[in-house]
């Protein structure tokens, strides 16, 4: 049986959400993702985590994956209990502080998923003592759990050789010692803790107790954050010594450093995605080249040229750019939606033209938001294509603004178009350009606030519904079309 995926956090700076969730999942969903983001980001496992993410490690260098893998799996094993625990057990604060009753309804429901309701039947006696307070002070003893959890993820594992947990013989070993598997475990030290609090026998001891966890000897400053943040990188320098590497991953990490947000702005780094598997096909210039002639209901996505594309994946490997790089040529995907299939090929610059060119093309163009030139209007190197072209971005609202700010010295129109639980935000930049970005529904109203407070450039399209034409961004069925074919091959073409 498959089961449907609804969120997921990768140690990245972004939470995914199901783009096909029902409404009623999404504020949940999102809070449980979220829990991951912030135990992760402010803990100095999920720290570590995250550095590790970071790293691109050359295919050719096994030993390093392997090390890597090793730590990655050490780290996520001995927090996994502290993270879903905490994650649900706020999933259903959530639906306590709407009623008792739709918190019963949540735990009867999950109790038939076995797996996370042994994630958070440890901290359910924490939840049934916040059946009988107010509203403010079960966010209070809230807030205090989740001190608790990153209390428990906090462990300075730095102080250690990082070498130490290259290796699954000395991960073991450093384990079956009784002070580091006490005081360096984050499960361990997450089950003791909630033991000592469910010990208590009256609320008020509970409370006295779980707040006396909850308080920290370290110290949280942006100063010592930072500084904490360099022991990290430190650390994971060691774990992969002695490779060849090294000094790629030490600029790599360089790249990483701390910023202040405010909490909400970090809850709404949100992506839409269809946790879908994509099986890209190679295709030959002269097969394209046909499909794009006869294939209807297609999209040709433009990603870029290869150097500057391989330019940058040096830079996020913390690779030196290679200015003498030859390799030439575009990268494209081909989208047939009719026959769920997808394409992928490097093209040389007068085959695209040639494509560009030919009589009777069937597909919609779709470019990357890296390939566009926002000052002329156009694609790079090929001014002169005909009809419409769209552009696709990836990015969260909040990291996309400044590509907003391409357009802020003329007027243009937007409008947003619903599907399923994905909101598509659509700006018209000129004639024949329309600048596509995908948020959550939940990103969609604060950037609708915001659009209206900040990009007074930008115009709204308030006069017709959503499935109406308007005078400047969806004018007529072909392009309302269009948008459809580019969503549906994007996130829908592999269900």
């Amino acid at each position: 049986m498959n089961i449907q995926i609804l969120g997921q956090y990768d140690f990245d700076n972004f939470t995914l959400l199901n783009a096909l969730m029902d409404e009623k999942d999404q504020v949940n969903t999102a809070v449980h993702e979220y829990t991951h983001f912030m135990l992760a980001n402010q803990s100095v496992y999920g720290t570590i985590q995250y550095c590790l993410n970071k790293l691109v490690i050359p295919p050719n260098c096994k030993s390093d994956s392997d090390k890597r893998n090793t730590a990655m799996n050490f780290l996520m094993s001995n927090t996994l209990k502290v993270q879903e625990g905490t994650a649900v057990f706020i999933e259903a604060t959530l639906f306590l502080l709407k009623s008792n009753s739709d918190y019963e309804k949540f735990i009867s429901d999950l109790r038939n998923n076995k797996q996370y309701y042994n994630y958070v039947s440890p901290l359910c006696f924490i939840l049934e003592y916040m059946k009988k307070i107010d509203y403010n002070e079960k966010l209070y003893i809230a807030q205090a759990v989740i001190q608790v959890a990153l209390k428990s993820m906090n462990s300075h594992l730095y102080d250690y050789d990082g070498k130490l947990f290259a290796t699954n013989k000395s991960i073991q070993k450093l384990v079956s010692n009784k002070d580091f598997s006490e005081n360096y475990l984050p499960n361990r030290k997450f089950e003791r803790m909630l033991k000592d609090c469910r010990n208590e026998t009256s609320y008020k001891d509970f409370h006295d107790k779980l707040l006396n966890l909850a308080e920290s000897e370290d110290k949280y400053d942006i100063c010592e954050i930072r500084n904490r943040l360099e022991k990290i990188k430190k650390f994971i320098i060691k774990i992969f010594d002695g490779s060849p590497n090294l000094e790629m991953y030490k600029r790599r990490l360089n790249q990483i450093n701390v910023d202040e947000k405010e909490q909400s702005s970090i809850f709404l780094q949100q992506l839409p995605t269809m946790f879908n598997e994509e099986y890209v096909k190679k295709i030959s210039y002269n097969l394209l080249k046909q499909k794009c002639n006869t294939v209807n209901y297609s999209t040709l996505f433009l990603l870029g040229g290869l150097k500057n594309n391989l330019n940058d994946l040096y830079n996020k490997m913390g690779a030196i750019d290679n200015q003498q790089l030859q390799e030439s040529g575009e990268i494209l995907f081909f989208y047939d939606l009719q026959q769920k299939e997808i394409f992928g090929c490097i093209l040389k610059s007068d085959e695209l033209k040639e494509i560009f060119e030919q009589k009777g093309n069937k597909y919609v163009l779709l470019t990357s938001y890296k390939n566009y030139d926002y000052k002329n209007n156009c694609i790079p190197n090929y001014s002169t294509v005909k009809g419409n072209t769209y552009i696709y971005c990836d990015r969260t609202y909040s990291n996309s603004i400044p590509y907003l700010e391409q357009w802020k010295d003329r007027i243009v129109y937007y409008r947003f178009m619903a599907y399923k639980s994905m909101i598509v935000l659509l700006v018209k930049i000129n004639d024949s350009s329309i600048f596509m970005l995908p948020m959550t529904p939940m990103v969609a109203d604060e950037a609708e606030k915001d659009i209206r407070a900040k990009h007074t450039n930008m115009r709204p399209i308030t006069e017709v519904k959503d499935e109406e034409y308007d005078p400047h961004v969806i004018k007529d069925e072909r392009i309302h079309d269009e948008i459809d074919t580019i969503v549906n091959c994007l996130f829908f073409i592999n269900l």
